[in-house]
């Protein structure tokens, strides 16, 4: 059997492995949410959380918070930065069209296919 990425065999395994990826994250955040002391700085902040992908920590209101992106996907660059913005009321970003919280994860595949394309030419030297 070829072993492709056309393959459903191959996707549904990658997608496995993304799953399993993204659940031991989630676990180890929540074991961090629970072990880490509470917020003691004074004024408003918005709370560490789980958004699904990374884990946030504690962010003082009126700040932006960044890390680097997930290296769940194939087509995000773990070296770029994801972003998540504590609004001045001491409460996450929420996305203007679906009311819920959001993290900004753009960058995270925004030049991947441009990389790629350098590295394989690079490549062909």
């Amino acid at each position: 059997m070829s072993c492709n990425a056309s393959n459903p065999e191959v996707q549904q395994k990658n997608r496995e492995i993304v799953r399993r990826k993204i659940l031991d994250n989630q676990y180890k955040c929540f074991e961090k949410i629970n072990r880490d002391p509470p917020y003691n700085k004074s004024g408003l902040y918005c709370s560490r959380n789980w958004d699904g992908w990374l884990c946030w920590e504690d962010t003082p209101a009126g700040t932006y918070t960044f890390q680097n992106c997930p290296n769940y996907f194939d087509d995000f660059d773990p070296t770029e930065k994801a972003t998540k913005y504590c609004g001045e009321d001491g409460q996450w970003f929420r996305h203007p069209d679906t009311n819920r919280t959001w993290s900004n994860y753009t960058l995270c595949n925004e030049n991947t296919k441009a990389k790629l394309k350098v590295i394989y030419e690079i490549s062909l030297f």
